[in-house]
């Protein structure tokens, strides 16, 4: 069984459920957007990705160029977009499930994530490059506990800030949650992997540009199939699901390691969460 953790909404999900039933992909978890218009935060494949060193130099300094920009600013929604994912688990939830997209510092945070788990979804999704947040702040803390209660996952993509890219102290805090650091792990690929292999809590997702095949590979050879959730982050870094895919099939291993990757893991961290009902 396939599983796509980790893919964006921007309307329909019809176009999204054909590309599954063309590619056998059981069932996607769907995460709403964070800026009115997703183009301008879509990013291409570039050299800068196949080369650690230059993405930690270049690529984070033109990511910070980007947040920094009046334009990223004025597209930003306040709080992201959570309805799209409502209505694709509502109408199809055999196909889809959803996590919760937001933003830490909104004062309205805790009553977006209920109504959301309310709705049936089953996981906590933060971009801290978008909605940065102290990772040992009171509002982590809080969601934090919400995720400890339902048994929720929470997904993040580090940010690029000290205070919203160390997730070290939040993960041993927390050592009962579940976190699934996203893109192997963004800048901090080398010390997600230590932290992934240290910490039982702690899961890697391999979706993105960023998460190579050779990242993958290294992750695998490290850490162990056991450790490591598929995923796409199409339209944002991934152009389909055929590419996000064949990342997989390009690390050499037995069958039921590609199996745990590809949909096991996730699904058996899905089967653990309460709902909020």
């Amino acid at each position: 069984m396939i599983i796509d953790g980790h893919r964006h909404i921007t309307g329909d999900y019809q176009p999204i459920l054909t590309e599954m039933d063309a590619l056998g992909i059981a069932k996607t978890v769907l995460v709403g957007v964070g800026v009115r218009d997703l183009s301008l935060v879509t990013i291409h494949d570039s050299l800068i990705f196949r080369y650690h060193c230059l993405f930690r130099s270049l690529g984070i300094l033109k990511a910070r160029q980007l947040v920094n920009s009046s334009d990223f600013r004025n597209n930003l929604l306040k709080s992201p977009n959570n309805e799209n994912t409502l209505k694709a688990i509502r109408e199809r939830p055999d196909r889809f499930t959803g996590f919760a997209f937001l933003n830490p510092e909104s004062p309205e945070v805790l009553n977006e994530l209920h109504r959301c788990l309310t709705s049936g979804m089953q996981g906590i999704k933060l971009a801290l490059v978008q909605y940065p947040s102290d990772l040992r702040g009171k509002n982590m803390i809080n969601l934090c506990e919400v995720a400890r209660t339902y048994c929720l996952p929470v997904f993040m993509h580090l940010g690029l800030t000290k205070a919203s890219s160390d997730p070290d102290w939040l993960v041993e805090t927390f050592s009962d949650v579940t976190f699934i650091l996203a893109h192997a792990g963004v800048q901090r690929f080398e010390e997600t992997m230590k932290l992934a292999r240290k910490r039982n809590n702690v899961f890697v997702d391999t979706s993105s540009y960023i998460a190579t095949s050779a990242k993958i590979r290294r992750l695998y050879k490290t850490i162990g199939a056991e450790k490591l959730i598929f995923g796409s982050d199409i339209p944002v870094m991934c152009s389909n699901e055929s590419t996000a895919l064949a990342k997989i099939e390009a690390v050499a291993m037995p069958d039921c390691d590609k199996a745990r990757i590809l949909g096991e893991n996730l699904a058996f961290i899905l089967s653990q969460v309460k709902t909020d009902n």
